[in-house]
């Protein structure tokens, strides 16, 4: 027999689009909301919306000459995108020389 309304099946962790990273800066600057609601709202893991809020922290001066921090839905973008250029896999022919690629071809030969 089986359960068709189990609730232990979890939200999976999702990349946010660039107008999910806006509403959550909106949701930021307003600070009204927990991580938890922010992403009920969004529709995503609140793991998700806690990376993300890290990911996209800038430091801002403000008026008085003063530090604050704060979310910038542009810097999360940006960060996102040169983390995923970065988390593929290197191409492997970078590695080696010329030299040790014909060296190796002689020994094993291609059927």
């Amino acid at each position: 027999m089986t359960n068709n309304h189990s609730n232990t099946k979890r939200k999976q962790a999702k990349h946010l689009s660039d107008i999910q990273r806006g509403r959550l800066e909106e949701m930021a600057k307003e600070g009204k909301l927990s991580q938890t609601k922010m992403a009920l709202e969004l529709g995503v893991d609140q793991s998700t919306v806690s990376r993300e809020l890290r990911r996209g922290k800038v430091r801002q001066m403000a008026y008085d000459r003063s530090y604050y921090e704060c979310y910038s839905a542009e810097a999360g973008s940006r960060v996102y995108k040169e983390n995923r250029t970065r988390s593929h896999a290197k191409d492997f022919q970078h590695k080696y020389s010329e030299a040790f690629f014909k060296k190796n071809a002689e020994s094993y030969p291609i059927c």
